[in-house]
């Protein structure tokens, strides 16, 4: 059976950490309207996108309450046992636990650095991808910058997207329903996937509709984990976040904050290729 990717981060996070997880605990944690975030023992910590629009529950207090049943106690559970959070088809709790692995990762970058991968630092993914001959170009997930620079480009432009109402006015031609793209993925020679594919776990089967010879980003805060295990299923370049100032990260989670409120005053984005 093959592992997914999220399985095998899981798991390369354990054994780099086999000695010290057990001990490292949550000192802080905030589910914001549009982002997750988690601070570890130290100064490490990791933001990861809140899926709140994949809770049918979400206006039903007794329904949503059965999503986060161990709110109020959050800072009491083990790193070991959040992280596996990441794998929980509860995407509430999988967003607890990718921004969980966010945080170890970063604490693995300092410690050690990702072997065989190069870091650019303070980098927007988009001004580092190669478009070089490129004709077609999909875009997974609604990501506004994203479609109005591409736009320009005179590309292809594919949006492969859940909910139509999210491409607005004239970018609404571009929409493509989130369960055709088996129809977009292969004939794509750009594929950009947002981190929200991580939280949702659709991820594996987005990476399997590529061709082998496209250039794939997976972009966004959320994608802010060790690059390994993305580079081994074809992905050619990571752009997340690293966290500078984790308590006032989560203090603008807490008011409705999201990325942008971040970068650059407690956060600075950072970008990964596989080396050689």
């Amino acid at each position: 059976m093959t592992i997914g990717l999220l399985e095998e981060t899981v798991d390369l996070l354990q054994k780099e950490f086999v000695e010290s997880l057990p001990e490292m605990r949550v000192e802080g944690l905030v589910v914001g309207v549009f982002f997750t975030g988690v601070k570890l023992t130290g100064k490490f910590a990791g933001m990861a996108r809140t899926p709140i629009e994949e809770l049918p529950e979400a206006a039903c207090c007794p329904g949503s309450a059965g999503r986060m049943p161990h709110a109020g106690m959050l800072r009491q559970e083990k790193v070991s046992d959040l992280i596996q959070w990441a794998l929980d088809s509860n995407v509430l709790k999988a967003a607890v636990g990718v921004a969980t692995l966010n945080a170890l990762s970063r604490c693995l970058w300092e410690k050690k650095g990702f072997p065989g991968c190069k870091v650019i630092d303070g980098k927007d993914a988009f001004d580092l991808l190669d478009f070089t001959g490129a004709k077609r170009v999909a875009l997974v997930g609604a990501f506004g910058p994203y479609i109005r620079r591409l736009e320009g480009m005179g590309l292809d432009l594919t949006v492969v997207e859940k909910n139509p109402q999210a491409l607005r006015d004239e970018a609404a031609k571009y929409f493509c329903p989130a369960d055709e793209a088996q129809k977009i993925l292969p004939h794509a020679d750009v594929v950009i996937l947002t981190g929200s594919t991580i939280v949702n776990h659709t991820i594996d089967g987005l990476l399997s509709l590529v061709r082998r010879d496209c250039r794939v980003a997976v972009v966004g805060p959320t994608a802010s984990m060790m690059p390994q295990p993305f580079f081994k299923r074809g992905v050619s370049l990571m752009g997340g976040m690293s966290i500078t100032d984790p308590d006032n990260m989560l203090r603008i989670l807490t008011e409705g904050g999201s990325g942008y409120h971040i970068d650059g005053k407690y956060g600075e984005k950072v970008a990964f290729f596989p080396r050689g």
